[in-house]
């Protein structure tokens, strides 16, 4: 009878564990399902703030207020970025020099940042991309100055957020 309980015994402890296990299991894949849903969010907001703050700024430091002006006048396809007192070092980390350094939209072309303002979840990755676009093909760069200058903000998280793009075409 001794022998029989024993064994009765060591099938209910390892039992236990297994449900123990698939307990701590289930809470783990929830807490990350969490996380990763919440990053997201966090996410978009962060560049969809970065957008809006590009596109805040002029069309084209090239741009001329006093007249219509031709596409051909505004900054190659190639210069796109900062301009000569607009650089520095990336990724800008918070307080933004951005803000103040860049005054058009296309000084945000390899522009990198990081976010860590937010106390759920620090650390999010932010770069954009500016360049032309036609208005009949808005997904592909154009090779010349048009009147559409298109905005892609990619963000990531290292844990909890693979890379997502967001978007917004600007007009001249």
């Amino acid at each position: 009878m001794g022998l029989g309980q024993s064994m009765i015994t060591a099938a209910f402890l390892i039992l236990l564990i297994f449900m123990v296990i698939s307990a701590n299991r289930l809470l783990m894949d929830s807490s990350s399902s969490y996380y990763s849903s919440r990053a997201l969010q966090i996410g978009s907001d962060l560049a969809q703030g970065l957008i809006n703050e590009a596109v805040r700024k002029k069309f084209d430091d090239l741009q001329n207020y006093t007249s219509t002006q031709l596409v051909t006048e505004f900054t190659s396809p190639a210069a796109l970025g900062p301009e000569g007192g607009e650089a520095f070092s990336l990724p800008d980390v918070a307080p933004y020099r951005s803000l103040a350094l860049y005054n058009d939209v296309d000084d945000y072309n390899g522009y990198q940042r990081v976010d860590s303002s937010r106390i759920e979840i620090k650390g999010f990755i932010l770069n954009a991309t500016v360049y032309y676009v036609t208005s009949s093909n808005t997904a592909s760069a154009s090779a010349s100055q048009q009147s559409f200058k298109r905005i892609d903000v990619t963000v990531e998280h290292p844990l909890y957020l693979q890379r997502v793009t967001f978007s917004r075409i600007v007009t001249y």
